[in-house]
């Protein structure tokens, strides 16, 4: 294999792995803040101590009944309850949505661990889908019955009692499909960000040395390309270091 083909080769690899690198880093600049995965570090058992207090303190405001037992037109959800076969409300993003001002952000409702479900937006984009926990609902459910069941997370099996207590336990539960692709979809997306500015740099560094080889083998005066793409590396070397110092220093 003679020195030309051996620089276009490197010319080719080093322009897949640039596009790359780019590609990935415009996915990860474009995606949505409200990520789950950005609250990873929030437990489980938090999130629902945080939901049976923002229960206490929505009955406080209306006569000691939760929002499933407060009807629609004095700002409650009773009419809305759909209590299904299994003794859940499949209508528990509703209930949830009423009590915005009292859980402050959207993100309490998804477990940590749960990789079927996102976080909402907003309250106002609040749907089944944002909502990891399940719901009990009743007028027996009160603070006058302290330890029956609110909530339940069918993840981590914690569970959540009216007086705001919960109870750590352990889940018999398997993601569906879909989890599982998702864990593999982020997990790989984490491993790629890591990766990204290898990416970059070998394939500047390939470029550049694809085309210094070529040059050599065909001979003459240095090329301007070559000289820019020089300067280019340089640039693009320092800005990196300097983005790798900042993020050190931000961890």
């Amino acid at each position: 294999m003679n020195s030309l083909r051996i620089g276009r080769g490197c010319q080719v690899a080093g322009l897949v792995l640039i596009v790359l690198a780019l590609v990935l880093l415009g996915f990860m600049l474009t995606r949505p803040p409200g990520d789950w995965h950005r609250s990873r570090s929030l437990y489980c058992s938090n999130n629902l101590r945080q939901i049976g207090l923002s229960f206490k303190i929505w009955a406080m405001d209306n006569g000691g009944r939760f929002p499933f037992n407060v009807s629609t037109n004095a700002g409650g959800t009773r009419e809305f309850c759909a209590i299904g076969a299994d003794g859940f409300d499949s209508n528990a993003a509703l209930h949830f949505r009423v009590m915005s001002n009292e859980l402050y952000t959207p993100i309490l409702l998804v477990c940590p661990r749960d990789w079927s479900r996102n976080p909402a937006a907003g309250f106002q984009n609040l749907q089944a889908s944002n909502v990891s926990y399940l719901l009990h609902s009743g007028t027996n459910l009160n603070e006058s019955n302290p330890t029956a069941v609110l909530a339940f997370c069918p993840v981590d099996g914690n569970t959540l009692h009216c007086d705001g207590s919960v109870t750590a336990g352990k889940a018999d539960w398997k993601p569906p499909r879909k989890a599982l692709m998702d864990v593999v979809r982020y997990k790989y997306l984490d491993w790629m960000s890591a990766s990204c500015p290898v990416f970059m740099v070998t394939g500047i560094v390939l470029l550049w040395v694809g085309s210094r080889v070529t040059w050599k083998a065909k001979g003459g005066p240095k090329p301007m390309g070559l000289i820019l793409g020089e300067v280019i590396l340089l640039i693009v070397a320092l800005l990196l270091v300097v983005l790798m110092l900042i993020g050190t220093a931000l961890s």
